[in-house]
């Protein structure tokens, strides 16, 4: 399936939020010891991802005809951001 590059950077803007949050709540350790400071900052990221996945979903949705060509579409533009990311940092598991 074709997939424009514009949709591809959005899914991989997606990835890169989910990636940030992912590392942050790594890195911060045990929830139960988070400070305020941190658990205002986890929940804006979570947030700022969560807006992220609706305006692609949105996207996704306006692009395809059926379910299926949705399902089609966004494993392909995971594919697609998997590779790019994977290019960027060819060190790291995507």
């Amino acid at each position: 399936m074709q997939v424009s590059d514009a949709l591809v950077d959005l899914q991989v803007s997606v990835s890169r939020e989910r990636l940030a949050l992912a590392n942050f709540v790594r890195s911060s350790g045990p929830v139960g010891n988070w400070n305020a400071v941190v658990q205002e900052e986890a929940a804006r990221l979570q947030r700022s991802l969560e807006e992220s996945e609706r305006t692609l979903q949105q996207v996704v949705r306006a692009a395809a005809r059926t379910e299926d060509q949705v399902r089609e579409l966004r494993h392909a533009l995971m594919r697609r951001a998997a590779i790019t990311l994977a290019k960027e940092n060819p060190d790291s598991a995507v």
